[in-house]
């Protein structure tokens, strides 16, 4: 399994408003041309199933999740039903600072090409660090200091 962790200080934005707008997968294609389309069904008051289809190597990878938002924790796991990654999992978290907040990224993923991992781990890293700075860079747009994600290898 590879990780990617990646945190971003916003400005002026409460905690609970930012991880419910960075969690908003739906707004998510405006703001990436990484991200090809995403369908939102809510199966409970904090749960949700979402359906992603994301450009990645002149492709497409498609999978279908599931989102768990607890809101008095500032929190939002996420974790792979089924696609194209072997395992996809991890959890949003927001964090009160002074000026604003600070929201963090933590997932882990295996896509399933043990033989190609050296090669294709460090590109689906990139390829989501990339797409996620997007994302936030336009959903604060002048309020956020994105921090690169770090690659973790397990």
């Amino acid at each position: 399994m590879s990780a990617v962790r990646l945190t971003a200080v916003v400005d002026d934005v409460d905690p609970q408003t930012a991880l419910l707008r960075v969690t908003d997968y739906r707004r998510w294609p405006e703001a990436s041309d990484a991200v090809r389309s995403v369908s939102v069904e809510q199966t409970g008051v904090s749960t949700a199933v979402s359906t992603w289809e994301v450009s990645f190597r002149g492709g497409l990878m498609r999978w279908t999740e599931c989102d768990v938002l607890c809101a008095d924790a500032l929190e939002q796991r996420f974790s792979l039903i089924e696609g194209d990654p072997l395992e996809f999992a991890g959890a949003w978290t927001a964090s009160e600072r002074s000026g604003g907040c600070t929201l963090r990224l933590t997932g882990e993923f295996d896509l399933g090409m043990p033989s190609l991992r050296h090669v294709l781990d460090p590109i689906a890293i990139e390829a989501l660090e990339d797409a996620i700075t997007d994302v936030l860079e336009t959903m604060f747009a002048g309020r956020i200091r994105v921090g690169r994600a770090e690659p973790v290898a397990r």
